[in-house]
């Protein structure tokens, strides 16, 4: 009895560990370009900075919970706007580096189908700390 339930584990570890490997949570620009039916905005990250947070907010104010990434290690991704929000046209993105600094870009016109690229560069920014801290970082990082 006891061979079989190691056994039975064993291949439950096998196969979580397969789905895990080759299961891509991550939407690719390629996918989100192609699929003609969701609805997309592609981030382009121009700023130079390694990116932390992406902070995607309705015309209102609101932020949408489902289009917030951390942890960006792309210069370009994809982020779906949800099904729920087809009603919304316009949207602002929010980039914040690993220096606290802000970068925001308003996007309008956001069409019913297909993507629309948002470019945001260094001459978005919105909000800069300059902490000694962040400073230090920044001399040693040469940025």
């Amino acid at each position: 009895m006891k061979k079989i339930l190691v056994i039975v584990l064993i291949i439950v570890c096998l196969v979580f560990s397969i789905y895990k490997l080759f299961a891509k949570d991550d939407l690719s620009n390629d996918r989100a370009i192609k699929d003609k039916d969701g609805r997309y905005l592609i981030i382009v990250n121009e700023t130079k900075q390694v990116i932390n947070e992406v902070r995607v907010t309705i015309d209102n104010g609101t932020e949408v919970d489902k289009m917030k990434k951390e942890d960006i290690d792309k210069k370009s991704f994809p982020i779906e706007i949800p099904k729920g929000y087809a009603d919304y046209n316009d949207f602002t993105v929010t980039l914040v580096d690993r220096y606290d600094t802000e970068y925001q870009k308003k996007v309008s016109n956001v069409p019913k189908k297909g993507h629309v690229e948002v470019t945001i560069t260094k001459d978005d920014v919105i909000k800069e700390t300059d902490s000694l801290k962040n400073k230090i970082n920044r001399f040693f990082n040469g940025d």
